[in-house]
């Protein structure tokens, strides 16, 4: 360990600090610091002075163990291991921060391995499902204009819950039938839409602009009650939604899934489904298509009737 023996929340607000430079996104930054406060509430319920010292293999792991044995903090519910994934993440990426800084001599991280997350594939919705959850949004009133427009841009385009809560009204070019997202690492894409979205999109702006939040030129797209509708309100529309269609719960990042199954279904080339869904690894393509992988493998089978060409 390193001689500075700082408390760690003020380690933490150099670490914070440094992100903002470096431009990270607010969520980012608002992750590693609550994940960082929740090991430090852990050293002091053990007596463990919450200083630099304490960033000890032993420490990290003992805390790693016990995230993985007690309720998760908001829920009640069992922790997942991708929770307790996240928690190492943030823990890791904060002391790579304070090694770069030479605040820690030795990297707690360079002998530990993170815990393993079971591989548990997302159920992705069908044709049908969709067809009846765009039936449950029918009317024309200003709810039912812009769930169907969410619904369809998600489904169309395939972005991220936190690509599509933010989106303003200029971001959409119905010139060119595109919507323009900022994706992760502040990187932007222009996604092309579909005219059946673009129809559902039309009809939306039309009604919104009798909305009270629409007055004093509210850039927002997605208007809800108090303004801005958050992502936390898109998936809570997307649950209410789906259970009234007698679908179940409907999560944003099934629409994902969706997108990706079906752009590979249809043909679509792996390189342009990884430029539209803004990832940067091929990695990617196999978990979101993992789910679905076997069904495509049969339908290219059966088109390729291989068996009829003896």
């Amino acid at each position: 360990m390193g001689q500075d023996l700082d408390a760690i929340p003020e380690l933490l607000e150099d670490f914070t600090t440094e992100l903002r430079r470096a431009n990270r996104t607010k969520s980012t930054i608002d992750t590693y610091s609550r994940d960082v406060g929740y090991f430090v509430e852990f050293l002091k319920a053990r007596s463990i002075e919450p200083t630099g010292d304490a960033l000890t293999r032993d420490n990290i792991g003992s805390y790693i163990e016990d995230t993985l044995n007690r309720p998760n903090r908001r829920s009640g519910r069992p922790v997942t291991a991708e929770y307790a994934n996240r928690q190492y993440r943030s823990l890791q990426q904060f002391c790579k921060y304070l090694e770069a800084e030479e605040i820690l001599i030795e990297n707690p991280f360079d002998r530990m391995s993170p815990p393993f997350v079971p591989e548990k594939p997302v159920p992705v919705p069908t044709l049908d499902m969709l067809r009846q959850l765009l039936a449950e949004c029918e009317g024309t009133d200003f709810a039912a204009r812009r769930d169907t427009a969410i619904i369809r841009l998600m489904a169309d385009i395939g972005p991220r819950i936190n690509e599509i809560a933010p989106l303003d009204v200029d971001a959409l070019d119905f010139g060119e039938n595109t919507v323009l997202v900022i994706g992760k690492g502040r990187r932007p894409r222009i996604l092309p839409f579909s005219d059946k979205t673009r129809i559902a999109l039309r009809r939306y702006l039309r009604a919104r602009k009798s909305h009270p939040q629409a007055a004093n030129d509210n850039p927002a797209l997605w208007l809800g009650q108090r303004g801005r509708m958050t992502g936390s309100g898109i998936q809570q529309m997307l649950y209410r939604r789906g259970e009234a269609a007698g679908i179940g719960h409907l999560h944003p990042h099934q629409l994902r899934h969706f997108f990706a199954h079906n752009w590979l279904a249809s043909g679509g080339q792996e390189q342009d489904l990884m430029m539209l869904a803004g990832w940067r690894s091929r990695q990617m393509i196999g978990r979101y298509a993992r789910a679905t992988a076997e069904s495509r493998a049969r339908d290219a089978h059966r088109k390729a009737r291989l068996g009829d060409k003896l």
